[in-house]
């Protein structure tokens, strides 16, 4: 026999415990996967931002060099005959031309920089410069750290001096 109230306290009763759990179960599983998702676009981001500034600098410093600042001429200009390297080193050189204007790169500084002591580059953890005949080969790398990563360029250009 049944008793009265028991088919009505079963249709009106919500979820179970188990169901609850489930649900749960499921929402925290997307959302866990939705957080690392997530990280890993901000990781990707973050490298790629730090990829892009240390080319960045690199380009900026070679062009400098290259093109020159301002009313200072660059490598470009300048006739073969004047171009002297000194101190060419791992952690220094010097590269004097016309009219007593150079650029210097120091390891201790990170940094090239003109006669007149502006800043063509930053960052700049190794340089190298060598010389042939008709010009000269400038390489730079460049890092850049954040986020906890150390991103290097590195960056070469070879420029032919006038005759």
């Amino acid at each position: 026999m049944k008793t009265p109230g028991t088919d009505r306290r079963r249709a009106a009763s919500g979820f179970t415990l188990v169901e609850m759990l489930i649900s749960v179960a499921v929402l925290t599983i997307v959302i866990v996967g939705t957080f690392n998702v997530f990280v890993q676009n901000l990781r990707s981001y973050n490298a790629t931002t730090l990829m892009r500034t240390s080319a960045t600098r690199a380009s900026l410093a070679l062009d400098r060099m290259v093109y020159g600042v301002g009313t200072n001429n660059g490598l470009r200009e300048v006739p073969h005959a004047s171009v002297t390297i000194s101190n060419a080193s791992s952690t220094f050189w010097r590269l004097s031309f016309t009219n007593s204007a150079y650029f210097q790169w120091s390891s201790t500084t990170k940094s090239i920089t003109d006669q007149s002591g502006k800043t063509l580059g930053t960052n700049i953890i190794t340089s190298t410069l060598s010389t042939n005949g008709s010009g000269c080969t400038i390489s730079l790398s460049v890092a850049e750290s954040g986020g906890g990563r150390i991103i290097t360029n590195t960056m070469a250009t070879f420029v032919q001096f006038r005759n």
